[in-house]
């Protein structure tokens, strides 16, 4: 594996890479307390509940209790559509649904982690049952893998079923009693499912992940701490919105565009100079924008001529985001300008001014897939498995459909000034 490669793989933690994780493929998932510590301040942080609940991978679900139908002991999310199909229809849109995707898939088939630690470590969180787990931890062959169940990613049995049992949040009030008798023994009421910490066990990787001690995600105390956890605005509340199973993130546009505000600043011409500023405020993103080391944000302004023409020379461009070099001993971050909750990044345009200058414009564009495009076009070069390369090639041109402008705006530039 060449250093670049290897450099690319680590920068993708639990979704094509070992290193950025740092966690034991059978050892208890850890997430950051907010001391930083073990196990006991996960406990502290998650709850009893939670900590025993997320254990990954989950354990197998054993026999089915006594009368159970088929459909009752099924762990496929189709069959748990029959009485759920809204549910199973968002699911279905999801990067839940895709989370065993074709970039991990190809991955597992051939190269660093396609070795039987390996493989279990990155399905911790892409594919967590015991029975989407094609070996156990001893590399023998899990005698329940079900393979069609792991191409299916994050199923509903992942966050709503252990040993057979099922659990969910408070029946909506609004809702008519229940049918008696109910299918599955009916569900267990848990008030964590309304709580952002049920999400930090796979969104929260604990403190000896990162560089001096910086967690590699930090998604659930960049929450913590923001004004959306102290006015009880949840992980759930924008990613699961009215309990939609869809999870929307940084790959949705309109979800993005509701959360960031774009502006550019009056042009300022001073002498044979044009001045502005191109901001953008992360005003309901309740953590950092963008939370994860592997999406990039761009945000440009040039000028153009009275036809909207980009003026050559005149581009200036800066990068929202956060870049970790692997490679080096320890690992050590490069930058970090991901724009935090309530906060503001600014781009400060000061250049000549062209001849033909009538306006200066400014964009920002969101690419999800900027990391993974090196992974996969540097896998394809070095992998020669037919099914690996079949997964790659799609998984990279997924990838270079992933980007999209977030917002453009236009300024038209003043009169100079003394």
């Amino acid at each position: 594996m060449t250093p670049r490669l290897r450099r690319l793989l680590a920068a993708a933690a639990c979704a094509g890479a070992v290193f950025a994780c740092s966690r034991h493929a059978d050892a208890p998932m850890q997430a950051m307390a907010p001391d930083g510590g073990g196990t006991d301040a996960r406990e502290a942080m998650l709850g009893a509940f939670l900590a025993a609940f997320w254990q990954l991978p989950i354990a197998p679900q054993g026999p089915p209790p006594a009368g159970f139908s088929e459909a009752e002991t099924s762990l496929d999310p189709v069959v748990c559509g029959a009485c759920h199909p809204a549910q199973q229809r968002e699911w279905r849109t999801s990067l839940h649904a895709g989370a065993f995707s074709p970039g991990l898939a190809g991955q597992l088939v051939e190269g660093s982690l396609s070795a039987p630690r390996e493989l279990r470590h990155c399905q911790t969180c892409h594919a967590p049952l015991a029975e989407q787990q094609p070996l156990l931890a001893s590399g023998e062959p899990e005698p329940g893998f079900d393979p069609a169940l792991r191409e299916q990613g994050i199923v509903c049995a992942a966050c709503h079923v252990r040993a057979h049992r099922r659990f969910g949040p408070p029946r909506r009030p609004e809702l008519p009693p229940a049918p008696a008798p109910l299918p599955h023994r009916g569900f267990e009421v848990r008030a964590e499912f309304s709580q952002a910490r049920f999400c930090a066990t796979c969104h929260q990787f604990f403190a000896p992940d990162g560089p001096g001690g910086k967690p590699v995600q930090n998604t659930f105390v960049e929450w913590r701490d923001s004004a959306h956890a102290a006015e009880g605005r949840t992980c759930q509340s924008c990613h699961m919105p009215d309990r939609a199973h869809t999870w929307r993130g940084i790959h949705d546009p309109p979800t993005v565009r509701a959360a960031i505000a774009v502006e550019l600043s009056e042009v300022v011409a001073v002498g044979d100079r044009l001045r502005a500023s191109l901001r953008v405020a992360n005003h309901g993103v309740g953590h950092a924008f963008p939370t994860y080391v592997t999406p990039r944000v761009f945000a440009a302004a040039w000028q153009v001529d009275a036809t909207g023409v980009e003026l050559a020379g005149t581009r200036s461009q800066a990068v929202i985001g956060r870049e970790i070099d692997f490679d080096a001993s320890p690992a050590r971050e490069r930058f970090d300008t991901r724009v935090m909750p309530g906060e503001s990044f600014e781009l400060a345009y000061d250049a000549a001014r062209h001849p033909r200058a009538q306006a200066l414009r400014g964009r920002v564009t969101v690419d999800p897939g900027h990391h993974y495009r090196d992974v996969y076009r540097d896998l394809l070069a070095t992998l020669e498995d037919p099914e690996a390369l079949a997964h790659i090639r799609e998984a990279l041109r997924r990838e270079e459909q992933s980007a999209y402008v977030l917002a453009e705006v236009e300024v038209q530039a003043r009169a100079g000034v003394d």
